[in-house]
């Protein structure tokens, strides 16, 4: 996978899972809650708060992932290795989000250490191809 690919991928993985919360927002709320400048603060169930953190998380991590994944492609890092830690990263993040939505304690962990591993392999590529430069 190319690092393009793999941003647009993680990116897509970020607003499908905002979709998600939006939607469950109407659904659990009322089409009106959408539409109201005034919106009551709402308690919100366990499958709402799995939502709205599992988005959270996702756009927390793009702190760490799109900055590896820009520099890797701004950078030139190529071979089989590096292409395998993009697609490990937009895979393994979009089952983090699906694991965390069912509930089941740990299991989500798979799927963020597909991610975290991905993306700390290309930061180590990447500090290797700016040493070797340098």
């Amino acid at each position: 996978m190319t690092f393009e690919t793999a941003l647009i991928g993680f990116a897509l993985v970020t607003m499908t899972a905002l979709t998600v919360e939006i939607v469950y927002a109407y659904v659990s709320q009322g089409f009106g809650y959408g539409f109201s400048s005034n919106r009551p603060t709402v308690e919100r169930g366990a499958l709402g708060l799995r939502i709205q953190r599992a988005y959270q998380n996702q756009v927390e991590s793009s702190a760490y992932i799109v900055p590896v994944l820009a520099g890797a492609a701004y950078l030139g890092v190529s071979g089989d290795g590096p292409a395998l830690a993009a697609a490990l990263i937009v895979l393994g993040r979009a089952a983090f989000v699906v694991l965390y939505y069912t509930g089941i304690p740990f299991i989500r962990i798979l799927g963020f250490t597909c991610g975290s591993l991905g993306s700390l392999y290309l930061a180590v590529q990447c500090v290797l191809m700016m040493s070797a430069t340098a």
